[in-house]
């Protein structure tokens, strides 16, 4: 963890050294991945209020691990002592409820229904697109059974239930693509995590507020350390008040509002540039935990970025137009996807010796075990990435895709979700989105006419796992390895536990939005996730058919500009003491979520910058627990809104924590 907190990291084990998982654990566990299942897509779609699961920190997760650490263990412990959960059970059972919010809304299930219906549903005489994507896909893809998307859509017949029929085979499909996902980016997370955690040591900023909840737990005291401490609760003070006060407008609107998002317009001769000054307490806080020459990359290079268009069209340079889902103009995306690109192979060849003796294990001893000698669980790590590779593959070659086409796609989203679970577990950054979508760079390496028809259907229902990502498992899975890893249960039954709360929670998350669409009709449950969300993909598809792109230097040049610069800038970082530029700003900083709260960052990183220079240490350390306060009264009182708002049948009481 960020400073001082490094010293609390518990030095690495022998698998054999640590303890079983127990059945409770395991037990309550899957029943936790079955409550997310049904409790978030309800949230999402019928209370309409504060998201439980939009961020790489799910506030309905910290909530179900403060229920168990605030309530139902000191109940347990009343009643008789030795029947409470330990540390280690806690965070195993935290762990699976973190994977299981991974996909049950906007990680996956949210986007995906609506995205195999959305060709059916909004095809019209004009656009074709049931000519133009039915008759060119295969027929597993998607449902094109009449019926079946208009009940989704507009609400079946009352009582009539949901027409599985005409879902059970594409449903098969898709979830064994899910699985394959699943399988190459926990794997890939399994290989790079005794790098990044014991070498590199990054701060999993994210982390600290659930690992300090159940820190100090035990039997002879109701609650643990951090949640009896004063400076603790002062912080969660000040955060429930705001909360609270945002929230209850809602109800009352003679209530003054409390605008927490501001923009501000930059004239700049005949350019306009639109800055964000959106104010988050959980952000600050995050910003205030991790390195402060990062949090003072993050809001530089966000600014930066922001400049960057305006000032080069002014100087009559072309920076060509923003691409969906992006990071800015093409000049901006492409500059930051080359930089993601250099990011990721250099952690790929600082981790080369783990690798390597990982898949050396994994084909019988090949690697070499003198120097970095493969454990179980990063040969099991080689074996996921491996099946998940070749299954994701195949699975895009049959769904309409070339292998060319494939492989780039699969290594375009790698390198996006690696990147960006990067700039979580070290940058603390809650909110993900890809500089430049992957389906883009499939196109421009190889045009639209290589692709072809059914290729370019293929790459708009792929929209649904990589294109608009919020949410998606890698950070989950780097985060939750961390936590296991904290709480000294064995690495071995990680992979076992993970499939076990993916699987609940995605069957669970399936049924209920099914069945919520069949009851209530999607279009009155999101207007973004049954309307925009679909409309975009085949948008998308249909513009680039029309409008084929033909592969480009010029649009490869911006990329490869980018992973010079940031050539450049890790070079410096690494070689000289106190310079103030991480890389990793240059990379994460342009994509949207950093444009939306880098005041929040700079917020944090002036009071951490101020405290550390006129307090010193110790100042710092007392202001950590106000920190882990705030990032815990914000998420309480956004979730304790969500239950009053599903209580009182009020809708759309959105509180943005992210």
């Amino acid at each position: 963890m960020a400073h001082g907190h490094a010293s609390q990291e518990q030095p690495p084990t022998a698998d054999d050294d640590r303890s079983p998982v127990t059945s409770r654990a395991v037990l309550l566990s899957l029943i936790m991945a079955a409550v997310i299942g049904f409790a978030f897509p309800y949230a999402n779609l019928v209370v309409r209020g504060t998201r439980p699961a939009n961020t790489s920190l799910p506030l309905g997760t910290v909530a179900l691990l403060c229920l168990l650490v605030v309530l139902v263990n000191p109940v347990l412990k009343l009643v008789r002592r030795s029947m409470a959960l330990r540390r280690s059970e806690l965070l195993v059972v935290f762990v699976a409820a973190l994977l299981a919010s991974s996909v049950v809304t906007w990680g996956l299930i949210g986007q995906l229904l609506p995205i195999l219906t959305g060709a059916s549903y909004y095809a019209t005489p004009e656009n074709h697109w049931d000519e133009m994507f039915g008759e060119a896909s295969v027929g597993w893809l998607a449902v094109w059974d009449e019926s079946a998307v208009r009940g989704f859509y507009e609400a079946g017949r009352e009582g009539s239930g949901v027409p599985w029929q005409p879902w059970l085979l594409p449903l098969a499909m898709w979830l064994l693509f899910t699985a394959a996902l699943s399988a190459a980016s926990i794997g890939l997370m399994i290989l790079l995590h005794r790098r990044w955690s014991e070498h590199e040591r990054l701060v999993y900023p994210l982390m600290l507020l659930p690992v300090e909840m159940v820190k100090g737990e035990s039997p002879d005291t109701l609650f643990p350390s951090l949640l009896r401490n004063r400076l603790f609760w002062i912080g969660a003070g000040l955060a429930i008040l705001l909360t609270v006060a945002v929230g209850i407008r809602h109800y009352f609107p003679i209530v003054p509002a409390i605008k927490l998002r501001h923009s501000i317009i930059v004239p700049m001769q005949n350019e306009r540039l639109t800055l964000r000054l959106w104010g988050n307490p959980s952000v600050a806080a995050f910003a205030y935990l991790i390195n402060a020459d990062l949090s003072f990359s993050l809001w530089t290079f966000a600014l930066a970025s922001a400049f960057q268009t305006p000032l080069f069209r002014l100087m009559g340079v072309g920076v060509g137009a923003k691409e969906i889902y992006s990071a800015g103009s093409q000049m901006v995306s492409n500059q930051a996807m080359g930089a993601m690109i250099f990011m990721v192979g250099a952690s790929l060849w600082a981790a080369r010796e783990d690798i390597a003796a990982a898949f050396g294990g994994m084909l019988g001893g090949l690697g070499d075990r003198s120097r970095a000698g493969p454990n179980q669980p990063a040969v099991a790590g080689a074996v996921c990435l491996s099946v998940g590779l070749i299954g994701m593959i195949w699975w895009l070659v049959a769904s309409g895709l070339s292998i060319l086409a494939a492989v780039i796609l699969v290594l375009a989203v790698l390198v996006t979700f690696t990147a960006l679970t990067r700039a979580a577990v070290q940058g603390g950054v809650p909110v993900a989105r890809a500089a430049l979508i992957p389906q883009s760079v499939v196109l421009h390496a190889l045009g639209t006419q290589a692709v072809g028809a059914r290729g370019i259907t293929s790459l708009a229902y792929s929209f649904a796992w990589s294109a608009d990502i919020r949410v998606f498992l890698m950070p989950f899975a780097s985060h939750g390895l961390k936590v296991w890893d904290e709480s000294g249960v064995s690495r071995r039954r990680f992979l076992p536990l993970a499939a076990g709360a993916l699987a609940v929670a995605l069957l669970v998350a399936i049924i209920t939005t099914l069945s919520l669409a069949y009851s209530r009709g999607g279009v009155s449950l999101s207007s973004w996730l049954f309307g925009g969300c679909p409309r975009a993909a085949f948008t998308f598809a249909a513009a680039v058919t029309h409008n084929p792109i033909v592969p480009s230097v010029g649009w490869w040049l911006w990329m490869a500009a980018g992973s010079v610069v940031m050539w450049g800038l890790t070079t410096m970082h690494m070689r000289f003491i106190g310079w103030p530029l991480h890389p990793i700003g240059f990379a994460i900083a342009p994509t949207q979520p950093v444009q939306d709260l880098w005041a929040s960052i700079l917020v944090g990183w002036l009071i951490k910058a101020g405290l550390l220079r006129y307090g010193g240490y110790r100042i710092y350390d007392i202001g950590t627990r106000v920190m882990l306060g705030l990032i815990f009264g914000q998420f309480m009182a956004a979730a304790g809104w969500l239950v009053v708002d599903t209580v009182t049948g009020t809708t759309g009481n959105l509180i943005y924590v992210y």
